[in-house]
């Protein structure tokens, strides 16, 4: 199993707690030492927009000579081409991008219809490709709502197009954490038309307690690519309900059980990033191989 560590990027999007750069460079050593696949650190966002990220300038400049950073793909999101010129000077190693499987989401996100939303990544995945840089294409809403049912011709498209750019990986998101076993079965079918399974992955939040069982689901798929954040931290200020991502323990111990983790890894390790999580946001957060406090 390949675990995308996100805690620092998608767990701290929707906090009201301000991390200091000096907090974020102390969590991301912690989440470097859990030896994740790849580190998502931030996003190159407006900061009116979302606040927390206001210092991604500043926090890239001092990861650069950080020592711990070294065999561990830094990665930024990215939504527009204004952000991928930020990130061309931050030193960071690739990018995530989004689209919303959904016209309302796809708008509050990122202010565009799902059309232009598609036109603007080709742009993006476009300059990446020119500059070597991996893109990371997230599919927001690829499970639905509990506004909306998910649009399953749309997912299809928006995984064609994705394949079509050339993109490393298509991550689909279950972004309120409302996705089942049998849709996502149903949704990585779909995707199988048009990418091998080792270009898939899965995002789940655990809004309704099912992200460990539609993990364990892909697993059987065949997917090898899961995100996951330190202490269950996580949710999106576009997408109201939104609760946090699965926690990062509780996915090792699944992969644990299914003789799959990564060696490299350990719970303590992981513990030790959501015992520091925890006590900067003064709240309890997931530990060990639990999915909550």
């Amino acid at each position: 199993m390949k675990i995308h560590e996100v805690a620092a990027r998608d767990g701290l999007q929707n906090e009201k707690t301000i991390f200091s750069t000096d907090q974020k460079m102390r969590l991301l050593e912690l989440l470097a030492q859990t030896k994740p696949d790849s580190l998502e650190v931030t996003s190159f966002v407006r900061a009116d927009r979302v606040p927390q990220f206001a210092d991604a300038v500043e926090l890239c400049h001092r990861l650069k000579s950080a020592e711990w950073r070294e065999g561990i793909p830094l990665v930024g999101l990215v939504m527009n081409m204004r952000g991928y010129e930020t990130f061309s000077d931050s030193g960071l190693d690739a990018i995530t991008a989004v689209i919303g499987a959904n016209q309302e989401f796809s708008r509050a996100n990122s202010g565009m219809n799902v059309d232009d939303a598609v036109q603007i990544n080709r742009e993006i995945v476009a300059a990446a490709k020119r500059d070597g840089v991996p893109v990371r294409m997230y599919l927001s809403m690829a499970f639905g709502s509990p506004q909306s049912a998910v649009e399953k011709n749309l997912v299809a498209e928006l995984v064609a197009a994705s394949a079509e750019m050339g993109v490393e990986r298509v991550v689909l998101s279950d972004t309120v954490g409302i996705g089942r076993p049998e849709l996502v079965h149903e949704i990585i079918d779909s995707a199988l038309r048009y990418l091998p399974i080792d270009k898939i992955g899965l995002h789940m939040h655990d809004t309704y307690s099912n992200a460990l069982e539609n993990c364990a689901e892909g697993l059987k798929l065949g997917v090898e690519s899961f995100d996951a954040s330190a202490g269950g931290t996580g949710g999106c200020p576009f997408a109201p309900g939104a609760s946090g991502n699965l926690a990062t323990g509780a996915l090792f111990d699944l992969a644990q059980r299914n003789d799959c983790a990564p060696t490299q890894t350990s719970l303590a390790a992981i513990d030790a990033a959501s015992d520091f999580l925890s006590s900067v946001l003064n709240k309890p957060l997931a530990r060990g191989a639990k999915l909550c406090p």
